[in-house]
């Protein structure tokens, strides 16, 4: 067994690996990508959706991103990646409308240089974008299948365990899908159901149930050991929606996404931000979640608090270096000093502890500081420092 897969086997186990395992999420076109992978058409969003637009062929998209993922989990040594589905060939295709502004499907895209991506013109609600007519309507016409997912949707998946395998990297791999549990996404007309038409969520929940389960089938079935679920359900203040709510809608369907990971021989992992206090013993026990992620310092949920409420007793903890303020807003030398708390708090805990953003390393987090998190937990080991 490989140094990588060993030290996340004995997190999770809560066993004392030779160094906290390493974990991160990269999201796209980040210039974390740049110096490593260089800016192209796929650590580039403008550049990305210019190639779409001139008709690049989903092979080599799929090649080159398989490529961008297995060169920066390489390069900062990771000991689990984060690599579920792709997404699958667009149809139809953006028309380029001038410098960095697309059109597609009758909406109108441009480049955001602060953000470094590609958005709406004119912004969207996430909520806006739901009709209830027709969301009824979809659930009244479904026959009990789930939706089906491309072979083409797991392309990036096989080629990093391709790449990664010939170069002896043995990597544990998390795939992440939900399953309608994510409160924190749901319209104000699906709120409403909750309380006023719960025969329409649940029907709703049965349909996301359907497509969840198979592609956690899949996922596992192509190699991932670990699965991240579940989906926010919390804010700063609290939960989404009521406790009674969470526990007779929500957690029913997380502890049976959770028991069909276990079932399959993998592991689970609670993913949400917010603050879970109001719903700890639901969310952090009742789930019989192996490990939680997205652990969001910001909103209150501490390494302090959580060994206050034995959580790191029974829990994996995957976190916690504050991806909201610290890696945004700091200095170096403070994201430097919170990595080495983070670390030893998390070497006190019981339960085990992944070192990980509180999030991502999104489009607010510093280049700059990203590096001095991974040169602090390098030095806190007695590793060489990398180098930009």
């Amino acid at each position: 067994m490989s140094g990588y897969r060993q030290r996340v086997q004995q997190a999770f186990a809560h066993e004392v690996p030779d160094r906290t395992p390493l974990f991160e999420i990269y999201c796209p076109y980040h210039p974390i990508y740049w110096d490593i992978c260089g800016r192209n058409f796929v650590t580039d969003a403008a550049l990305y959706w210019d190639a779409l637009a001139e008709g690049i062929s989903w092979e080599e998209l799929i090649e080159a991103q398989a490529q961008a993922v297995f060169q920066i989990n390489k390069f900062f040594e990771v000991d689990m990646i984060h690599q579920g589905m792709n997404l699958r060939p667009p149809n139809p295709r953006p028309v380029n409308t001038g410098e960095k502004t697309w059109r597609l499907d009758g909406v109108d895209y441009h480049y955001v240089e602060r953000t470094k991506l590609v958005q709406p013109a004119v912004p969207q609600s996430y909520s806006q974008q739901w009709s209830e007519d027709e969301v009824k309507h979809q659930l009244e016409e479904w026959d009990g299948t789930p939706e089906e997912t491309p072979e083409q949707c797991y392309g990036v998946l096989r080629r990093v365990r391709e790449l990664a395998e010939a170069e002896e990297l043995d990597w544990v791999y998390m795939g992440e899908v939900g399953a309608g549990t994510g409160a924190a996404f749901y319209p104000p007309f699906m709120l409403m159901w909750l309380v006023a038409e719960p025969e329409w969520i649940e029907r709703w929940l049965a349909v996301q149930k359907a497509t969840g389960f198979d592609r956690t089938r899949e996922l596992i079935a192509r190699g991932c050991e670990v699965i991240a679920m579940g989906g926010d359900v919390s804010c700063d203040k609290g939960p989404f929606i009521s406790p009674a709510h969470y526990r007779r809608f929500i957690l029913p369907v997380i502890q049976e996404h959770i028991a069909l990971i276990h079932h399959l021989g993998a592991l689970a992992v609670y993913t949400s931000d917010g603050n879970h206090r109001d719903i700890k013993e639901d969310f952090f026990f009742n789930s019989h979640t192996d490990g939680y992620k997205e652990v969001d310092k910001a909103a209150g949920m501490t390494w302090e608090w959580l060994i206050a409420e034995k959580i790191d007793q029974r829990v994996c903890i995957i976190g916690n270096i504050d991806a909201r303020y610290t890696l945004c807003l700091g200095t170096p030398e403070e994201v430097r000093a919170e990595v080495i708390q983070c670390l030893k708090l998390g070497q006190t805990s019981p339960g085990g502890h992944i070192l990980h953003a509180s999030h991502s390393v999104h489009e607010d987090v510093k280049v700059d500081n990203y590096y001095a998190a991974v040169n602090a937990y390098r030095d806190f080991f007695g590793m060489e420092p990398l180098s930009r």
